[in-house]
């Protein structure tokens, strides 16, 4: 599963790698990281004496499948989040997909790289995002037609998922079924956020709103937000995420078996550099989140004496590759130049602090308080909400995946260890029930609209866009009123003729930027 994790980041990267790069930059690139790759895959670190051992990954407690009905409801479950998501257009879309669908569209209908226009003097614009998630399928659509690229993502999410919970399910060492719940239904205290502090919307009835913006433009998304919401940052964010932390616990395993399998760490070391050059490439603003704990790791496994001992180049250079191509396309899109501190009165911080995760923070800290992990987590809970980077939300509800992933992580931890006292027991998951009402309301938000399109509704989205160009998308409403008789979110044909703000997140004037100029591909 390890392998296949590899596999699966690493795929979209090569097919960004021969779609935008020049060959001549491309081709030198991709065979360095296809033995970065090969060595991944198909190399075991080695004894001191050069003999080969198993890799103490597989003496973590896997996932245990002793009665098929756990492994069959596993697979289910998983299946029916997905199916809910709306990914694939299956279910009802929350707005969000507008912009997902219209991504997937251009990357199938243009040819790559996507230029909207490329005059020979003025503006050059490009679809500037972080659209690596979408590769794939697209690619599908392009030999076949939209629905196979819809049907394709759906699995190629699908697999996402199971990676993420088996690995998850290790990590905890229980199983995939219950790591799968706990996943589900992880989330902050919206509930009493909007119970304490009421506004016009969102309201506790009817039981289908959007919990999350109870503190305005502050925003913890719950797991399952995230995948109904932004799938295609959230879900190669939590497959990193879940490598790293399987290393880790391999890592304590290789420590604990003797000085001999000590030599391992070098490889451990440049795999959480990949790792994380990946998570930037499809997430850049997770990965900012998960750059403390990369640090952790690696300030826990270098032997500052010699720190560049076993180190493998070859992975090294591999992040560096993937870091520096996804810098300079990035930075092709200025949309996000604007940088600051934002003010918060203390009590609105308090107040999100305490109900999105710092409750459930300070309840962990008599166990976890000696764990690195719980320190950095606590301290990116409560600085990211100051940070500004835009015009929107987006840093404070994409920076904090992985914060909240390793909250839900060390949970966890807490509530399948049998040693736990029973009232420290019960408080966790009275929080946990507490925090199950988000994404039980964007579950029944779907089923609602689902139900009703299917059952009542005679008509689904008419995709056939008229002739005159979207230049312009509605800023959203009330999300269980988007659309309405329709369950997919198709308002845009294409994003080559948008002039609104939004829009300017994807489509960039690249003509003075470094990656046109020397980079991509024409």
């Amino acid at each position: 599963m390890k392998r296949l994790s590899y596999i699966y980041l690493t795929l979209p990267f090569f097919l960004f790698l021969f779609g935008w790069v020049r060959l001549t930059i491309a081709i030198p690139l991709a065979l360095i990281l296809l033995f970065a790759l090969y060595k991944l895959l198909f190399t075991n670190p080695s004894t001191s004496s050069g003999q080969r051992y198993q890799s103490p990954i597989s003496n973590l407690q896997s996932p245990t499948f002793h009665l098929p009905l756990s492994t069959l409801t596993w697979l289910l479950l998983t299946v029916l989040w997905l199916l809910l998501s709306g990914i694939g257009g299956y279910a009802f879309q929350n707005w969000d997909h507008n912009w997902r669908n219209v991504v997937l569209r251009d990357l199938m209908n243009f040819d790559w790289p996507v230029y909207y226009a490329q005059p020979e003097s003025g503006p050059v614009k490009m679809l500037v995002y972080y659209v690596g998630y979408w590769l794939p399928s697209a690619f599908v659509g392009k030999l076949l037609n939209w629905q196979a690229a819809n049907f394709f993502l759906f699995l190629w999410t699908l697999a996402g998922l199971l990676l993420v919970t088996h690995h998850l399910a290790s990590a905890l060492k229980t199983s995939p079924l219950k790591s799968t719940l706990l996943l589900i239904f992880f989330s902050g205290l919206d509930i009493l956020g909007t119970l304490f502090f009421p506004k016009d919307y969102p309201t506790i009835f009817p039981p289908i709103t959007h919990l999350e913006t109870w503190a305005g433009s502050l925003q913890y998304s719950s797991f399952t937000t995230q995948l109904f919401w932004v799938f295609n940052q959230a879900i190669p964010a939590w497959v990193c995420i879940t490598l790293i932390v399987i290393l880790s616990e391999a890592k304590n395993l290789w420590h604990n078996e003797g000085e001999t399998l000590r030599s391992a760490q070098g490889d451990t070391r440049g795999q959480l550099a990949f790792i994380w050059s990946l998570c930037f490439f499809f997430a850049p603003l997770a990965s900012v989140g998960l750059f403390p704990y990369v640090l952790i790791e690696l300030f826990k496994q270098t032997d500052f004496k010699s720190p560049f001992k076993n180190l493998r180049w070859e992975q090294i250079l591999s992040a560096l590759i993937i870091f520096l191509l996804s810098t300079f396309y990035f930075l092709s899109n200025t949309a996000a130049q604007s940088r600051g501190l934002q003010s918060i009165p203390l009590t609105n911080f308090l107040a999100f602090f305490l109900l999105e995760g710092g409750l459930l923070w300070l309840i962990l800290a008599p166990s976890k308080y000696c764990d690195p992990r719980w320190i950095v987590t606590g301290a990116l809970l409560a600085f990211i909400p100051f940070i500004q980077l835009g015009s929107d939300r987006d840093f404070v509800m994409r920076a904090s995946i992985a914060p909240l992933f390793y909250l839900m992580l060390m949970t966890g931890e807490t509530i399948f260890n049998q040693s736990i006292s029973r009232t420290l027991r019960i408080t966790l998951y009275a929080l946990l029930i507490l925090g199950a009402f988000t994404p039980l309301y964007e579950i029944n938000r779907s089923l609602y609209r689902t139900v009703d399109y299917y059952f009542f509704q005679a008509e689904d989205c008419n995709c056939d866009f008229t002739s005159d160009p979207i230049t312009k998308l509605v800023q959203p409403g009330v999300p269980e009123e988007e659309h309405p008789g329709t369950l997919t979110a198709d308002a845009l044909p294409t994003l080559q003729f948008m002039t609104d703000e939004l829009s300017q997140n994807f489509i960039a004037n690249v003509r003075q930027t470094f990656f046109y100029k020397y980079i991509a591909s024409r």
